[in-house]
């Protein structure tokens, strides 16, 4: 089951899922359904819903959230805490062994600054945003279900994925849609138990420690570099995954985020 899976992340990780797994869909608004899947439109934050869509299911990828770097903290506590909560309640009601819960490279903001990369995942996570700091929630109760169930539960902290890379600092955090595919992948076959991990391509200038995700078997096969001679200079401050060095002088909070 792919939670959001009509979102920009999930039609970008859906194709590379379905050579090897039915699907089904779960989310708010309907979307082009594939050979292999089928679809859920429903509400995941009503009773009941979690478990009648977790049916049957062999694993959960939880994709559904508020990225919004600009939310404000309660917006982003119920779309993403409380949801994630319901979700993974439903998953050990189910008795469903895998969970791979979507995070953000914004739980760790803190540290992208050229004195701390490369960013270790190991490290204590530094949230620069509300954002950022739901998905450390998240992450905890990821945690909390592997301890308690036995379940095998994967973090992905996601970097920018579905967006025109015409920005240059974001070419360290690029996530192509081949590599997000293969990613996925291969947390579905961790074995019991807690891990996070980076989610970013084989980018010449990635800011952020890959080495864990590559003993999942994840290799990642693209590289933002051939972006970088057209992405330009930032257009719009953001939260403060960027700093004075990588932000415009002024200008406007980006209402939108990536994950």
């Amino acid at each position: 089951m792919i939670t959001g899976g009509f979102g920009r992340v999930g039609r970008l990780i859906r194709p590379a899922l379905l050579a090897e797994h039915r699907l089904r869909i779960v989310d708010r608004v309907a979307g082009e359904v594939r050979p292999g899947e089928e679809a859920v439109i429903a509400d995941l934050s009503r009773p009941g819903v979690p478990e009648q869509a977790l049916a049957g299911a062999s694993g959960v990828i939880h994709l559904a959230a508020d990225p919004r770097v600009a939310a404000s903290w309660e917006e982003v506590y119920h779309a993403n805490v409380v949801l994630t909560r319901r979700v993974l309640d439903a998953a050990s009601a189910r008795g469903v062994p895998r969970v791979v819960l979507a995070s953000t490279v914004h739980v760790m903001g803190e540290y992208n600054r050229p004195e701390h990369r490369p960013v270790d995942p190991a490290w204590e996570p530094r949230p620069c945003c509300s954002y950022g700091l739901s998905k450390v929630v998240v992450e905890a109760l990821g945690r909390l279900h592997a301890d308690r169930t036995g379940a095998s539960v994967v973090g992905l902290r996601l970097g920018g994925l579905g967006y025109a890379l015409d920005e240059a600092r974001y070419l360290g955090m690029w996530l192509s849609g081949r590599d997000a595919g293969a990613l996925m992948r291969a947390a579905l076959t961790a074995g019991p138990g807690w891990s996070v991990h980076f989610g970013m391509s084989a980018n010449t200038r990635r800011h952020w420690d890959l080495g864990s995700a590559r003993k999942l078997g994840y290799a990642p096969q693209d590289d933002s570099e051939p972006y970088a001679a057209t992405a330009g200079p930032p257009a719009t401050v953001t939260c403060r995954i960027f700093d004075d060095r990588e932000n415009p002088p002024a200008g406007t909070e980006q209402p939108g985020g990536f994950r």
